[in-house]
């Protein structure tokens, strides 16, 4: 049992930690923010990079989310400085709007984009009771119970930009987009094979080659692990651009014309052999840091989880630790999630 000056110490070690990283974050998106000022400042990791100059911005950090501060600084960064207007800002799953409300506090200081101004912002907005836990010790504890709407909580909150900001209601499996351009599009909703379907379906169509971003918030997160293999169908279509420290988020740049067959997709589990989803976790590991790999590979022993196979699952835990893979990570969390499955 940790003695109390021992848990003290621990905890003043992992603050250490913790700023020292924050400090690290800064340093290189100051860095890369001078770098900008002597050479080409078309769209490129410099000027992705360059946001996390933000990331101590006050009011960007109270913003209340399941958003990381780094993201928040992106998504800041990104509306202010690269945003063109050439087409629409769509946020897939906004829940209390602190993606959408850093995006609206960039889009509102941007000075070169004259067209699109508006976050359109997609999201049931329905209280589930995995958002208890993000609500504790705030003044939401309690307000909501599973199944309400917070839809006004969110409009409150967003009132200040409201003129940036068009909330759109719905399930994100289902919904329709409206066709128009879209050159921005945040992805925190392809929470299901199904919504997988509807995002790719009906929001890929209106991306603009050669210019639209894409921003996979899930990208590096334990559970939502068919992302991976559906993203590795499009793998030729869309280039890393960026990925975002300290987050589970990856940033593409849609290249070419996407395919008709992969936009009219089913998708599912049963569409991939066991070689494509093992080639498909590769290249996610290939492109993503060093600290997102062990949530990529916790996705990877989810997919068989998902898929039923718990023996399977069970093998891709085992060799993440003869790998030496960090279990202080989302890898903990799926660890313990397949274990409690019998």
């Amino acid at each position: 049992m940790l003695t109390a000056d021992k848990k003290l110490s621990n905890t003043f070690f992992r603050r250490c930690r913790s700023l020292g990283k924050i400090a690290a974050i800064v340093f290189a998106g100051g860095w890369y923010y001078l770098l900008g000022f002597f050479g080409d400042k078309g769209d490129r990791v410099i000027q992705h990079a360059a946001s996390q100059t933000m990331v101590l911005s006050p009011k960007l950090r109270r913003l209340h989310g399941m958003t990381t501060r780094t993201e928040r600084a992106y998504l800041y960064w990104y509306a202010k400085h690269i945003f063109t207007g050439k087409g629409h800002i769509v946020d897939l799953g906004c829940w209390l709007g602190s993606t959408t409300v850093s995006l609206a506090m960039g889009l509102e200081r941007n000075r070169h984009a004259s067209f699109n101004k508006l976050i359109h912002g997609y999201d049931e907005f329905v209280w589930r009771s995995y958002m208890d836990l993000s609500a504790k010790g705030t003044e939401l504890e309690g307000k909501y119970r599973a199944g309400d709407s917070f839809l006004d909580e969110f409009e409150r909150r967003t009132s200040q930009w409201r003129q940036y900001i068009k909330p759109c209601q719905g399930d994100l499996a289902k919904v329709r987009w409206c066709g128009d351009p879209i050159e921005f599009l945040l992805i925190d909703a392809m929470k299901s094979w199904g919504a997988a379907t509807g995002v790719v379906q009906d929001f890929f169509p209106a991306l603009i080659p050669g210019v639209s971003l894409i921003l996979h918030q899930d990208f590096a997160h334990w559970f939502t692990s068919w992302i991976h293999p559906i993203h590795y169908r499009f793998r030729d279509y869309f280039d890393p651009v960026y990925d975002v420290p300290s987050s589970g988020s990856m940033v593409f740049r849609l290249s070419r014309e996407l395919p008709l067959d992969l936009l009219k997709q089913e998708w599912s589990e049963t569409q991939f052999s066991e070689q494509e989803v093992e080639e498909a976790f590769a290249y996610s590991l290939k492109i993503v840091s060093s600290e997102k790999r062990a949530n990529v590979v916790a996705a990877k022993a989810m997919y068989y989880f998902h898929s039923g196979r718990l023996d399977r699952a069970r093998e891709e835990i085992a060799d993440a630790h003869a790998r030496g893979y960090d279990f202080n990570s989302e890898l903990g969390i799926a660890e313990r999630r397949i274990a409690e499955e019998r």
